[in-house]
C-alpha cells in the first residue's frame, strides 16, 4: 500500500499496525500516535513534527529526507530501522522505566543505522550505540550521557561541541577532521 500527502489523524493511527506501506510525503503534524506499529515501512519526505508516542513501534523502517525533529522517542520501540537522510535535530533517545518519573532504564539501539542522519543537538541517554557508524552525519551539539559508544564510527560526521559525557568511547573511530573539529570545540589549539 502506498499513502501520497495524506495528512493523518491520531484516530487513523491509534492501534493500528502497517506493514510494508510507503508514505510519501504524508504528514503527521501534532498527533498522538498510541498503540500504533510500523514493520517494514519506508517514510519518504514525511513530517512528524509535534507527533507525540505512546507504546508505538518501528521496525525495519526507513526514513529518508524525513522530519523526526524535536520529538522524545522514549515510547517507541525502535528495532532495524535505517535513519539514513532523516532530520532527528534535537530529538531525545531514551527509555524510561515504567511508573518511576524521570528514571530512566537502557535503551539498546545497536540494531539501527545512523550513517548521514541530521542528529543536531539531539540527545542519547543511557543508549547502547556499540558499534554504530554516525558516518556522514551532523552530530553538532548532541549529546551522549552515560552511552556505551564502543567501537562507533564518526568519521567524515561534524562533531563540533559534542558532548561524550559519561560514555564509553574506547575503540570509537573519527578521522583527522574529526579529531581536529572536537578538540577544537573543547578549547584546543593546533600548534
Amino acid at each position: 500500500m502506498i499513502y501520497k500527502k495524506k495528512i493523518f489523524a491520531s484516530e487513523e493511527v491509534k492501534g493500528e499496525d502497517f506493514e510494508s506501506v510507503t508514505f510519501i510525503s504524508c504528514k503527521f503534524i501534532e498527533i498522538n500516535i498510541k498503540f500504533a506499529g510500523f514493520t517494514k515501512c519506508k517514510f519518504q519526505s514525511c513530517n512528524f513534527s509535534g507527533a507525540i508516542f505512546e507504546s508505538s513501534f518501528f521496525t525495519n523502517c526507513t526514513f529518508p529526507d524525513t522530519n523526526l525533529g524535536n520529538l522524545d522517542f522514549s515510547e517507541i520501540d525502535i528495532k532495524s530501522c535505517d535513519f539514513k537522510g532523516a532530520f532527528l535535530e534535537n530529538s531525545i533517545f531514551q527509555k524510561l522505566k515504567s511508573g518511576k518519573t524521570g528514571e530512566r532504564k537502557p535503551l539498546d539501539l545497536t540494531s539501527n543505522k545512523f550513517e548521514a542522519a541530521n542528529l543536531t543537538g539531539t540527545l542519547f541517554v543511557m543508549c547502547n550505540l556499540k558499534g554504530i557508524s554516525f558516518v556522514g552525519s551532523s552530530l553538532e551539539g548532541a549529546i551522549f550521557e552515560r552511552c556505551n559508544l564502543n567501537g562507533s564510527d564518526f568519521s567524515e560526521a561534524n562533531i563540533n561541541g559534542v558532548n561524550f559525557e559519561n560514555s564509553n568511547t574506547k575503540g570509537a573511530y573519527l578521522d583527522i577532521n574529526g579529531f581536529l573539529s572536537f578538540g577544537s570545540s573543547k578549547g584546543f589549539k593546533i600548534k
